[in-house]
């Protein structure tokens, strides 16, 4: 009985350290996403203010300037921010608020930080293969999400390992 309490322990405490490492990664995110949108709002009317240029290819400028910035007026950037906040917020819940339904939540945080990455990947996919140029904040912000999602599978995955009913353990 003990060797399955312990068992069930060790599944619980790496589920909180797989959403503490989402917290993480998406406070950071947000602060990448911000900075990309202070970026945006500085070089969308000047794109050779050069804020951000290393080279021809390396390039926040020649990103943030193209048509591919925005989506219907929004910078994508600022969807960004979104996308992070609302995994922070949904990881909180988890690590915080866990009697809210935590099969329920883990799953809609894996869902969330797999629509982030899908999006991630075509805004890269738009900068290499369209624009020729890549952002350095944008990889870094794809890095953020790609680590948030798999901290989002690991929880996840910790979560199916953990009983339901902790009071089984003792029976």
């Amino acid at each position: 009985m003990s060797n399955r309490f312990e068992s069930r322990q060790r599944a619980v405490n790496s589920s909180r350290m797989a959403l503490w490492l989402v917290l993480l990664f998406s406070g950071v995110g947000v602060a990448v996403a911000s900075y990309l949108v202070t970026l945006h709002a500085a070089i969308a009317h000047n794109p050779r203010r050069g804020l951000c240029t290393f080279t021809d290819t390396i390039s926040c400028d020649a990103v943030l300037a193209s048509p591919y910035a925005e989506i219907a007026g929004v910078p994508v950037a600022l969807i960004g921010v979104a996308g992070f906040a609302a995994l922070g917020i949904l990881a909180a819940v988890c690590l915080f608020i866990p009697w809210w339904g935590p099969c329920r939540m883990r799953v809609t945080l894996l869902l969330v930080a797999s629509v982030g990455l899908g999006f991630e990947l075509v805004m890269t996919g738009v900068e290499i293969f369209i624009l020729r140029a890549v952002c350095p904040y944008c990889l870094m912000a794809l890095g953020l999400i790609a680590s948030a999602f798999l901290s989002a599978c690991w929880a996840w995955r910790r979560e199916e390992t953990i009983p339901m009913r902790p009071e089984a353990d003792h029976a």
